[in-house]
């Protein structure tokens, strides 16, 4: 069955969006495999997630981009890596372990520790996160996130990188040019992100 290409409006998003982009991540990210890991209990993970996804929505606010797709269906966070771009975590982060609590920050600390050992120096736009709210997957709304943005950084001739957290993303990010790195993330008793990177078109 074909999968439907959604024909919406897509946006950048400024700081008056920041509670509607931090819970379309804390829906879409609910059954994901990665935050299961760092939030095995699902009630906990329920009642964080905003916690934790909002210092991230600031941040891509303050120092990157973040898109909305319609009126909330789904949003991207476009971090800028490299080149004239100082790496920036900021006072976003700083208080998350007090938002989601210790087991959970060290679970994460892991998963971050992991990332970045890994992540690629060339200059490049990192996505950290997509997400779609669970009401409207099937619909082609994370496709046309992505080939807005990356229809935008084939024109600046940037690269882009993400890690999928399963086969069935990864193959998603494949059809739109990412291509995987000869390297899986692999978490203790836990899953794999598939690191991939995409060469401007």
């Amino acid at each position: 069955m074909a999968v439907t290409q959604w024909q919406g409006t897509i946006r950048r998003a400024s700081t008056q969006d920041a509670a509607v982009v931090t819970a379309i991540l804390a829906e879409a990210f609910m059954r994901d495999p990665v935050s299961g890991w760092i939030f095995p209990a699902d009630d906990h993970r329920a009642r964080v997630h905003p916690a934790f996804f909002g210092p991230f929505v600031a941040l891509a606010l303050r120092t990157g981009e973040v898109h909305v797709a319609g009126d909330g269906l789904g949003a991207t966070l476009w971090l800028p890596v490299g080149g004239d771009h100082a790496e920036d975590e900021g006072e976003e982060l700083a208080d998350l372990e007090n938002a989601i609590g210790p087991e959970a920050m060290k679970r994460f600390g892991v998963l971050d520790e992991l990332m970045a050992a890994n992540h690629p120096g060339e200059p490049h736009w990192y996505l950290p996160f997509i997400g779609v709210h669970p009401d409207h997957h099937g619909r082609g709304v994370g496709s046309a996130l992505l080939r807005d943005r990356l229809a935008e950084l084939d024109r600046a001739g940037t690269a882009a990188y993400l890690e999928a957290s399963t086969p069935r993303n990864a193959a998603l990010y494949e059809r739109l040019g990412f291509r995987r790195r000869p390297v899986t993330l692999d978490l203790p008793e836990g899953p794999s992100l598939y690191p991939m990177w995409r060469d401007p078109a």
